[in-house]
């Protein structure tokens, strides 16, 4: 046994964004999701305990919006204080606010291993290793960056909420300048805001990462999901993604062409999906490529059987109608005047197709 070796662990984790609505599932899934996220951070503290992390680092969006539930906030506090030997270094982020920090302390029920970060830089420290962390915001974020003071020995974590340039995001939050953080002695930036795990240069020492969030609430948040285990060993830090979501959302593309018949089709996606994904799976279907118009897609049905086989299931209909004016030069029909005159007229690629489907279906004398 090599009793030289000291080592600490520390948990990096963001976006939990609970109390979500999830409006993009029906409303009884929804609320089965909503559930998952709580639960999910509640499996994240117990394992924090069981593996004996020194701390839990929070960047940020910890809830969804300024209104949390009492349930919520019970589940929450009930979590943090039954993994008593590890500290939670809770960091507000653009969704959070202080009524969570502010509620606690005036209900008393503030837990002491709950430890948050101020719109000042703070930091608590764990052997030779330190973290620090401050929310930004738009009164002190010109000049974060000047008043960060980090030692040149040991180890340091530095902890932000926030957009750094290059990464895109609906939600608004402050710009962290990467280059105005080089040379300041970070080991590991512990970054929230971005959904997806994403991992950078500072400098020569440190490095940038983004560790995404632990659960995925819509298509657009598909892949694995889970947080950052730090590991300091010997003055030395590393780190890996640890996949943890309950479940996972997924996206899978279809190329239809090839087939002549739409439950021929049908039946091989289903195939391939049943073999690659669980069941407990959430999955967007995106069909692509191009059929004749008599191939007839039947996307009602399909959601039907996507939503037998896993937990929920939605398809994306991405084909294209493929006519062209030499397959009914010679039809003397309605249908062939029909397509000769949308072939040849003014609209663009994309209304034309619209158009044909809607026609060559109201032709056949389907509901339009």
């Amino acid at each position: 046994i090599n009793k030289g070796v000291c080592r600490m662990k520390f948990i990096h984790c963001a976006d939990l964004h609970l109390d979500s609505k999830i409006e993009t599932i029906p409303p009884e899934k929804s609320k089965i999701r909503r559930d998952e996220t709580v639960r999910t951070f509640e499996r994240l503290c117990e394992y924090a305990e069981k593996e004996k992390v020194s701390a839990v680092i929070i960047a940020g969006d910890m809830f969804d919006t300024k209104r949390i539930t009492l349930k919520t906030r019970g589940r929450v506090v009930s979590a943090i204080k039954n993994a008593p030997d590890v500290d939670f270094l809770y960091l507000s982020g653009n969704h959070d606010d202080d009524n969570f920090i502010s509620s606690e302390k005036e209900d008393g029920a503030l837990p002491q291993n709950l430890k948050p970060f101020s719109s000042e830089w703070s930091g608590f420290s764990y052997g030779n290793v330190n973290i620090a962390g401050i929310v930004v915001n738009e009164n002190n974020s010109a000049y974060i960056y000047d008043r960060l003071r980090l030692p040149e020995s040991g180890v340091n974590i530095a902890v932000l909420h926030g957009q750094v340039a290059g990464y895109k995001s609906e939600d608004k939050a402050e710009l962290i300048s990467i280059p105005r953080l080089k040379d300041k002695n970070i080991d590991y930036l512990a970054l929230g805001h971005i959904h997806s795990y994403s991992e950078g240069k500072i400098d020569e020492r440190g490095v940038y990462v983004y560790c995404g969030c632990p659960e995925g609430r819509g298509f657009d948040e598909t892949g694995a999901k889970g947080f950052v285990l730090i590991t300091e060993e010997n003055g030395k830090l590393t780190h890996e993604f640890v996949p943890f979501a309950s479940r996972l959302l997924l996206e899978y593309s279809f190329d239809i062409s090839e087939y002549s018949d739409f439950y021929e089709a049908q039946n091989v996606l289903l195939s391939l999906l049943k073999n690659e994904f669980s069941p407990n799976s959430l999955i967007k279907v995106i069909l692509t490529g191009e059929h004749s118009a008599d191939f007839e897609p039947d996307i009602s049905g399909l959601n039907s059987r996507l939503n037998e086989l896993f937990f929920f299931g939605k398809t994306y209909d991405k084909t294209r109608l493929k006519v062209s004016a030499e397959d009914y030069s010679t039809d003397k029909s309605v249908r062939g005047e029909f397509v000769r005159e949308v072939l040849a007229s003014d609209l663009s690629e994309e209304d034309k197709a619209k158009v044909l489907m809607l026609g060559l279906g109201a032709l056949k004398g389907e509901r339009v």
